[in-house]
């Protein structure tokens, strides 16, 4: 299913500014959102003033937002916030800046006693090469087993 703008809060908890995700369209076990980064977009004015880049956080925390999408299907309780259990080695191969469009791609390999983990990889205006990928794993502590 496909959300756009502000439909998107219907399936991840964050907001604006720190959700800026223009559209996300979740299936069975992937996800797929898309980010314009407009000119206008806030962290640009601050970082770096003269020579706009965004920041790996933020991108690092769109691919994660994107990632939490996968669990949408799998929850019993829709409100529940998935938290982020593990983030694997990463190599950023190349910045993004005002103009360019991103398309983040996060697939759920296996969700097994609350603890979904997958890859998430984000790629820049439509090349085929990723700019950015990693392995993460997120947890749902209503299904995680209880340990005594």
């Amino acid at each position: 299913m496909k959300y756009v703008g502000e439909e998107i809060y219907n399936v991840i908890p964050n907001r604006y500014p720190y959700m800026i995700l223009d559209s996300l369209d979740v299936e069975e076990n992937k996800a797929i959102s898309e980010v314009h980064l407009k000119e206008d977009l806030w962290i640009f004015a601050c970082h770096f003033p003269g020579r706009p880049t965004l920041p790996m956080t933020l991108l690092v925390e769109c691919m994660t937002q994107t990632f939490m999408a996968t669990l949408y299907p799998k929850k019993d309780d829709k409100s529940e916030i998935s938290l982020v259990y593990y983030i694997g080695e990463m190599h950023l191969k190349e910045g993004a800046q005002p103009g360019d469009f991103l398309r983040i791609e996060a697939d759920l390999k296996s969700f097994k006693r609350g603890i979904a983990k997958g890859v998430c990889r984000t790629y820049k205006n439509g090349a085929d090469d990723p700019i950015l990928e990693f392995e993460i794993a997120h947890a749902l502590p209503s299904q995680m087993i209880k340990m005594r």
